[in-house]
């Protein structure tokens, strides 16, 4: 097992037009040494299982201290002095690296599973709003400072590593792309690999640098140090190859791979939660009993940038991800704020049926807390995650803003369901997922549609099951040449002309 320590970014502190975060890292064992006028709160470890150890901190509000959002990933038994003297070093080497950056948005405040902050790029600075990160991983040889112990400089050497433990570059990169792949197909964060300019580090990302830089140096003294995370508007990961015997193999490098989820959720905005009881990716603990993000990770990921299919608050924005004939089951959709709608789009002919089920998502309640400010874990208050939002189910014809059908008579935290909704012209259709609630928080939920599908009627232009005037209409306006393969040019010559008309009229019904 591993320990995870964590100091993360007070509330800011505005003055002028500036954010200043102000925070102190919390001693685990005595004081640090911090500048005059400056307090300091003593944190107590938290108790410790036979299983796992943890020794972690909050931060403090202090007034003339800039504080710095990181995460450090601990080995097991690193005692609390070197704790201590590690995070003491960085103190004002990540204070030099805030100043540098723009600061990320003040974020909603959250509850105890979201942090204060998240990404802010152009167009996706809303909570909700999705967001697209770089990523990147230098090559080796780049300076990289010793933020740990305070000595020299050593060169980046994490592809060196991933050949050693993994066999190639390829395969260590893979693992990385995993777990990036694995945080977009739950929220709305995308990923873009990108190729390293090898810029000193520290360097803001860009077009040719990741947002994310990744990379590795070896430690003549790390503290016990396996990896660490900064906050956003910096996601930037530090991985301490010379504790690399530590990685397990087993289960795909899982424990690996969720101490990069872990740390990454950490550059996503994502605070420490609590109780540590095997159930939250984003504990203060290492865990390998399950892989990846988990269902209050999940709500933490979709409140702040939405889940995997948005934008998709309208009918032009609907995604398209309904098969337009059989079922479709999507799981870990949410309604992110008070405000969200989501709209899913398909074709239907006429004598169709459309069956929709949306259901909330997650266990009936669980514990949930934020870590105290001496390390340990709160006990959590309950959360009820299937009765956040009242659901509203519609589905809708074309741009329309009326509905067809609109169904809310479940009570709060129970399925919506359509069933056998029929279709009375072809045309294209939206099912609308909304709240009848005002509650500023998000709500989960899986949606399984089903579509019969009937086949079109073969000369019916105008979508009302029967070919007649109207379709003859249609047809002679597009007289002429037309695109191959249009519905209009019957016998598949690329010209609407007499043939087309001879066809035309035995269909007539």
């Amino acid at each position: 097992m591993t320990q995870f320590t964590n100091s993360h970014s007070a509330t800011p502190i505005r003055i002028g037009s500036t954010a200043l975060f102000i925070a102190s890292i919390a001693a685990v064992m005595g004081s640090l040494s911090v500048p005059e006028a400056t307090t300091v709160a003593t944190a107590v470890p938290p108790a410790q299982s036979s299983e796992r150890t943890m020794i972690g901190f909050e931060p403090v509000c202090m007034a003339e201290m800039p504080g710095v959002p990181m995460s450090l990933c601990f080995v097991p038994g690193t005692s609390a002095e070197e704790v201590n003297e590690v995070t003491q070093r960085l103190v004002s080497r990540w204070a030099r690296d805030l100043a540098e950056r723009p600061l990320a948005g003040e974020g909603d405040g959250g509850t105890a599973y979201f942090a204060t902050t998240r990404w802010v790029l152009t167009g996706s600075s809303v909570q909700g709003a999705p967001a697209t990160l770089r990523w990147s991983m230098p090559a080796d040889g780049l300076s990289i400072p010793d933020d740990l112990s305070g000595g020299a400089a050593a060169p980046n050497n994490l592809n060196a590593t991933f050949v050693t433990k993994f066999g190639s570059i390829e395969a260590g990169k893979n693992l990385l792309r995993q777990v990036y792949a694995r945080w977009s197909e739950l929220s709305g964060v995308n990923y873009t690999e990108v190729t390293d300019d090898n810029a000193a580090w520290g360097a803001s990302g860009g077009a040719t640098r990741g947002d994310i830089r990744v990379v590795g140096r070896a430690f003549t003294n790390s503290g016990g140090v396996l990896a660490y995370n900064f906050f956003p508007n910096n996601g930037d990961m530090v991985i301490v190859t010379s504790n690399s015997n530590f990685w397990s193999a087993a289960n795909n490098q899982r424990y690996f791979r969720n101490i990069l989820a872990h740390e990454h959720g950490h550059g996503l905005g994502f605070d420490h939660v609590c109780p540590a009881n095997n159930s939250k990716l984003m504990e203060p603990f290492i865990t390998t009993s399950f892989d990846g993000p988990q269902n209050d990770d999940i709500r933490a990921a979709q409140r702040q940038y939405g889940d995997n299919y948005e934008p998709n608050d309208t009918y032009t924005t609907g995604s398209a991800v309904i098969n337009e004939s059989g079922s479709t089951s999507l799981p870990n959709l949410s309604i992110d704020d008070n405000a969200d709608v989501d709209y899913f789009k398909f074709n239907a002919n006429i004598g169709a049926t459309i069956t929709v089920r949306v259901s909330p998502q997650g266990p009936a309640s669980y514990l949930n807390g934020p870590q105290n400010a001496n390390g340990s874990c709160s006990a959590g208050t309950s959360l009820l995650p299937l009765s956040v939002h009242d659901l509203v189910l519609s589905i809708y014809r074309g741009s329309s803003t009326t509905p067809l059908i609109s169904q809310n008579v479940s009570a709060l935290g129970v399925a919506e369901t359509i069933t056998n909704y029929p279709v009375l012209a072809s045309d294209v259709y939206s099912i609308r997922v909304s709240s009848a609630s005002t509650t500023d928080d998000i709500q989960l939920y899986s949606m399984i549609t089903t579509i019969v599908a009937t086949p079109p009627v073969i000369g019916d232009f105008d979508g009302n099951g029967s070919v007649g005037g109207g379709d003859l209409g249609i047809l002679l306006a597009v007289w002429g040449p037309i695109t191959c393969g249009s519905p209009y040019d019957l016998n598949n010559d690329c010209v609407i002309n007499g043939a087309d008309l001879a066809n035309f009229l035995t269909l007539w019904s």
